[in-house]
């Protein structure tokens, strides 16, 4: 068959047998209506074989070639029921996708579940054009398996179709299903290799004010947050009826360090800005200082620690990309 036949016909079946499905909320149980069953290699092999001796049954009338023949065949039927039976009934029940950098193989982990009291053996399970991953599950329990996933950019994106299939128990008959959770993740830039050194805690980028003679500036107001030093207060905006806020310094001696857009040059393209404020973010990160972030539009105030980072790098990823 065409090389570029083959992946549109595969996937005019996967939207067949999808039906116009939108992604499905977790938990997701395979009912006996989206389970299909079809014979493998061996199975049509095993299954002309059974033919040939039919045939020369027929012609030699051998009552023992027809008892063979017909166990067989029972044999057959047998195995296409158990592989059906292996995955009629499991349940997704629990999905998440490890957040990752761009071009990097994303990674999800699934929980499945057995209520129906019976092992569930020789199960694989694939996102569409990634590798399988097999794994088994135990009567009444529940399995995590961890499966990659294609390289995405940048951004928000789902899980996609993925592929549930089981050969058990002789190879004859492969049954499978597809379903597409409603989950996504994040793909964060990609860091930027070898980037400048972090911005100064005072860096102007283009059009900030300088630092005074004591080393420190104001920036702008931020609203309050509880421990804030009294001095700090926007007293003034308070008693004409502002909220409550506080004064935002920075400083050339430690403070808090911005990381602006503004100090990446003009001539970088958006997705190279983006690289290095992100390269940025992770030397900042492990510095241990407190620092934050001015993109066009959207400004994070300053922080430090894993969520601090991880509010960051979403930013990032979805910079005129919104979910």
């Amino acid at each position: 068959m065409n090389t570029s036949l083959r992946p549109r016909l595969r996937e005019r079946m996967q939207r067949w047998m999808l039906r116009g499905r939108t992604p499905e909320r977790l938990p997701v149980v395979l009912g006996q209506r989206r389970i299909y069953v079809l014979p493998t290699g061996p199975g049509m092999s095993f299954g002309a074989l059974l033919l040939a001796m039919l045939v020369a049954s027929l012609n030699y009338n051998l009552a023992l070639g027809f008892a063979l023949t017909f166990t067989l065949a029972g044999i057959g039927h047998l195995s296409m029921v158990r592989a059906h039976r292996n995955l009629l009934g499991l349940t997704l029940e629990a999905a998440r996708i490890e957040p990752t950098f761009a071009g990097e193989t994303r990674r999800a982990v699934l929980i499945f579940g057995e209520r129906a009291n019976r092992m569930r053996p020789a199960l694989s399970i694939q996102s569409i054009d990634g590798p399988a991953e097999a794994f088994s599950i135990p009567p009444r329990t529940s399995s995590n398996s961890t499966i990659d996933l294609p390289a995405k950019p940048r951004g928000w994106h789902g899980i996609g179709r993925l592929r549930l299939e089981t050969r058990y128990p002789l190879g004859f008959v492969v049954a499978w299903s597809y379903f597409e959770p409603d989950l996504g993740g994040f793909v964060y830039p990609a860091p930027e290799a070898g980037p400048p050194p972090l911005p100064s805690s005072g860096s102007n980028g283009e059009g900030r004010p300088a630092p005074g003679p004591d080393g420190s500036v104001f920036d702008s107001l931020r609203p309050y947050r509880e421990g804030d030093a009294p001095r700090r207060i926007a007293w003034r905006q308070l008693a004409r009826g502002g909220p409550l806020a506080t004064k935002h310094f920075e400083s050339e001696a430690g403070g808090e360090r911005w990381l602006r857009w503004s100090d990446c040059p003009t001539s970088l393209t958006t997705e190279a800005r983006l690289a290095r404020l992100c390269a940025w973010a992770l030397m900042a990160d492990r510095s241990g200082e407190t620092w934050g972030v001015e993109l066009p539009g959207h400004r994070i105030e300053p922080g430090r620690g894993a969520t601090h980072l991880r509010e960051t790098l979403e930013a990032l990823a979805l910079f005129q990309h919104p979910r």
